[in-house]
C-alpha cells in the first residue's frame, strides 16, 4: 500500500485539551497511525502518515472532536511510514511565534500555486519565512531571506523589513502554510498592505506544480524524509 502523509492546521478556539488528547492518542493508536499532532487553545496542528486509507479514517476521527472546515490538507507520498510514533502534546501555541497580537489576518490572501506563479511572473516581492537553513537547501528564485536562526526571530528582523516596499505585492510562503499565518498578521501590523501566501506552503506547491521554473533546490520537511526533492 502507498504511504502517504498529512499535514493540516487550523486556528479555532478549543476547549477540553486534555480529554481531545487522550482520545486522540487512544483512536489513532489502535489505528496504527504515526506522526505529531500539536493542540492549543488556539488551534490545531497535524502531520500523521501511514496508508491513504488510514489517514483518512484518521481525519474523520480528528473531524469528531476539532473542527476542520475549510481546512486545506497536504497529501504527499513517501516511500515507507515517516514518523516512529504517534504523539499528541498540548502546546500554548500550534506554531510558536510570542506574538501577543495574533489574529487571523484580514488582509492577507490565501493564493493556489497557479495564482502563486503568475504573481512570482508579475515581479511580487517574495519572502521566505523559513529559516537560513531550509532557504539554503532550497527556495524560490528571488526570495529574500530574513536570516533567521528561528521563526520567533522575525519579530526582530525590522532592519530588513524595513529595507521592502510594503505597498508592493509581497508573497510568503514556508513550509506547509502554518508559518505564514502567523507572519502574515505580523506584516499586517507591520505595515505590509498587500500579503499573498501560498497555500499549503511549498509540499503543495511541489506536489502540484511538476512544471515550475520558479522553484530551485529541496524543501526541507520535520519527518523522517528530511528533505522534497522537486
Amino acid at each position: 500500500k502507498m504511504i502517504y502523509v498529512y499535514s493540516l492546521y487550523n486556528f479555532l478556539s478549543i476547549k477540553d485539551l486534555n480529554y481531545i488528547k487522550h482520545n486522540l492518542l487512544l483512536e489513532l493508536n489502535n489505528l496504527n497511525v504515526k506522526g505529531t499532532i500539536l493542540i492549543s487553545r488556539e488551534g490545531i496542528n497535524v502531520n500523521i502518515s501511514q496508508s491513504r486509507e488510514i489517514l483518512d479514517k484518521a481525519i474523520e476521527i480528528i473531524k469528531r472532536f476539532v473542527c476542520l472546515n475549510n481546512t486545506f490538507i497536504n497529501k504527499s507520498k513517501s516511500n515507507e511510514i515517516a514518523f516512529q510514533k504517534l504523539k499528541v502534546k498540548i502546546k500554548d501555541e500550534i506554531i510558536k511565534f510570542n506574538y501577543k497580537n495574533f489574529k487571523k489576518a484580514k488582509d492577507v490572501e490565501t493564493v493556489n500555486p497557479k495564482k502563486w506563479n503568475s504573481l512570482l511572473d508579475q515581479n511580487a516581492q517574495i519572502i521566505d519565512m523559513r529559516n537560513s537553513f531550509e532557504y539554503s537547501l532550497g527556495t524560490f528564485k528571488n526570495s529574500i531571506n530574513l536570516k533567521m536562526k528561528n521563526f520567533t526571530d522575525l519579530k526582530n528582523k525590522s532592519n530588513e523589513l524595513d529595507k521592502l516596499d510594503k505597498d508592493k505585492p509581497t508573497a510568503i510562503f514556508c513550509t506547509g502554510g502554518i508559518r505564514c499565518e502567523k507572519a502574515g498578521s505580523f506584516l499586517n501590523d507591520y505595515g505590509f498592505s498587500n500579503v499573498y501566501q501560498l497555500e499549503g506552503g511549498i509540499i503543495n506547491y511541489l506536489n502540484t506544480e511538476k512544471d515550475n521554473d520558479h522553484w530551485e533546490g529541496d524543501c526541507f520537511v520535520f519527518d523522517d524524509r528530511i528533505l522534497i526533492r522537486d
